[in-house]
């Protein structure tokens, strides 16, 4: 009996079950364990639609259970404590787990840069709890601000601050916009329009650094349209109750704060550093098997190609995806004795909404933006969503935002 243990219930780690259960059903030899911190999926890309209220939270995830429902030997939901490669075991807080195959998907962290007081003063934007935390200090902070007379105190309050100008950023800034502008504008008319600062800090010199220049350039016309100030070439020095310090000596004041500026890998701490790159990440042939240790599979965001040349991977959802499926196709090959096959990716296109109906877009080379963009974005990300039931409910979520408001109260 083959033991194939998949550690992470993310992007990877569900498509990576997916993939090799298709492959592998019925086949009585093969059994399979998906081991998480979570015990559902979230898709994380609408995480800052339910941050403002256009989509349920509970829409955007799915029991990690219904997913991996078939041919699995179990499902564990626990911490992973340490991974020892040479014994085949791996610790967590639900005890050791042995296997013959392990896939290695552990995602990523926030990544501070060792800035001082980011971790205690801001907002992170990874998972469900962010969300609702960005919701609520929103709304929050809003209702504060009808109670305070002092002009300086409330302009305070209104006063949001997003750190990070690539897709996360973007996304969330567009959508804080919205909702400030136009549901919070008609219930709290004891507010002025010009009272409400929205701040997007961004240390590069365009927004959407990783994309065309025009993605960045139609992004940043787009969110100066809906009120949105970027900051751009400016590094954050250090993050206080009152806001964000710049390092040119700019003090940012601000009641929120968001931190969407960068990440770093899961695995320090998890895995002997000697078999970390100086990036944190895993050493991996092209096959996506792990240098000197064949019978371990590393997908997404944790791996880093270096044999038998190095190959630079994004660390995005859709490449996460790719690397599953070839993981899982190569691994399907090695149980078949057939020949294993390197990992090529070639990105679909990227989508990123700004606020409601806009978008930016490139697909296949060519660049496009508005309504179109915004339309295939959302008929793509519901493609990508495997429940039907929450299709369904994320369709009603959406046709509901169009003719009613966005709900505002505090969770």
């Amino acid at each position: 009996m083959k033991k194939i243990v998949i550690l992470g219930g993310g992007f990877g780690g569900v498509e990576f079950y997916k993939t090799l259960h298709k492959k592998l059903h019925g086949v009585p030899h093969v059994t399979f364990r998906m081991v998480s911190r979570w015990n559902y999926f979230l898709f994380y890309p609408m995480l800052h639609e339910v941050a403002t209220g256009s989509v349920e939270r509970g829409h955007i995830t799915q029991p990690l259970r219904e997913i991996v429902d078939c041919c699995v030997e179990q499902f564990t939901q626990a911490e992973i404590q340490h991974i020892n490669f040479n014994t085949r075991e791996v610790a967590t807080t639900a005890g050791v787990i042995r296997y013959d195959y392990l896939v290695v998907s552990l995602g990523v962290q926030p990544n501070f840069f060792g800035i001082p007081g980011v971790d205690k003063h801001c907002v992170t934007f990874k998972s469900i709890e962010d969300a609702v935390t960005v919701r609520n200090h929103i709304i929050r902070h809003v209702e504060k601000a009808t109670r305070e007379h002092d002009e300086a105190q409330r302009r305070a309050l209104l006063s949001f601050v997003i750190i990070g100008g690539g897709p996360a950023g973007v996304e969330l800034a567009g959508q804080v916009a919205d909702l400030l502008h136009h549901e919070i504008m008609q219930l709290y008319q004891e507010i002025d329009a010009h009272e409400i600062s929205i701040l997007l800090v961004e240390a590069g010199d365009r927004l959407l650094r990783q994309f065309h220049p025009e993605l960045g350039e139609q992004a940043a016309r787009r969110l100066t349209r809906m009120g949105v100030r970027m900051v751009l070439n400016s590094q954050v020095s250090a993050c206080t109750e009152e806001g964000v310090a710049l390092a040119g000596g700019e003090m940012l004041k601000a009641g929120l704060r968001v931190w969407c500026a960068g990440i770093k890998s899961n695995l320090r701490g998890i895995v002997d550093d000697e078999f970390l790159s100086t990036r944190g990440l895993l050493k991996t042939k092209n096959t996506l098997q792990m240098v000197n240790h064949p019978d371990v599979f590393v997908i997404g965001d944790n791996m880093e190609i270096v044999e038998p040349a190095a190959v630079m991977v994004p660390q995005t959802a859709q490449a996460a995806g790719a690397t599953a499926r070839c993981a899982a196709r190569n691994l399907c090959a090695i149980l078949r004795n057939a020949p294993l096959e390197p990992f090529k990716f070639k990105s679909k296109g990227d989508i990123v909404p700004i606020g409601d109906w806009y978008a930016v877009a490139e697909i296949s080379g060519f660049r496009f933006f508005g309504r179109i963009a915004w339309v295939i974005r959302r008929f793509v990300f519901l493609r990508q969503i495997w429940s039907v039931v929450n299709r369904t409910k994320i369709l009603i979520d959406w046709f509901i935002h169009i003719v009613l408001p966005r709900d505002t109260s505090e969770l």
